[in-house]
C-alpha cells in the first residue's frame, strides 16, 4: 500500500518514512500542505498520515479536509500529541479512520496500516 507521510518536522518525516518503508509500505512524504496534496493528486495513496500540528492543529484538520475533498476514500490517520479522546468531538473527526498519538510507538501504527492493508475494498 502507498502512504503519504505529511509533517512540517523534518526529522520526524524522515524517520516516519524509513520505519514504514522498512516495514513493506511504499512511502511518499511532504513536509508542507502544498506539497502534501500534490503528492495525492498524483501519486493516488490509499492512506494519509498526517501530523496535527502541521504546524498547527488548524493547518492540519484543513490538511485532513482537503485531502479528503481531494478523494473521499482516501483513508486518513491523525497523528497527535494529544489525547487522542480530546478529538474525537472535532467536526473532522468522521474524516478521520485513525487517531494515533505520539507516545504509543511506531510499533502501533505500523500495526494499525498492516491491518488496514488486510482490509478488502
Amino acid at each position: 500500500m502507498k502512504i503519504l507521510i505529511a509533517d512540517d518536522d523534518v526529522d520526524q518525516l524522515t524517520l516516519r518514512c524509513l520505519i514504514l518503508e522498512r516495514n513493506g509500505f511504499e512511502i511518499v512524504g511532504a513536509s508542507d500542505a502544498a506539497t502534501a496534496l500534490s503528492l495525492a493528486r498524483t501519486e493516488r495513496p490509499g492512506c494519509a498520515v498526517v501530523d496535527l500540528c502541521f504546524p498547527s492543529a488548524e493547518s492540519g484538520l484543513q490538511l485532513v479536509r482537503a485531502l479528503k475533498a481531494l478523494d473521499a476514500a482516501l483513508h486518513v490517520f491523525l497523528l497527535t500529541g494529544a489525547a487522542a479522546g480530546r478529538l474525537t468531538n472535532l467536526p473532522e473527526a468522521e474524516l478521520i479512520d485513525e487517531i494515533v498519538e505520539k507516545g504509543q510507538g511506531s510499533a502501533k501504527l505500523v500495526r494499525k496500516l498492516k491491518a488496514l492493508e488486510q482490509t478488502p475494498g
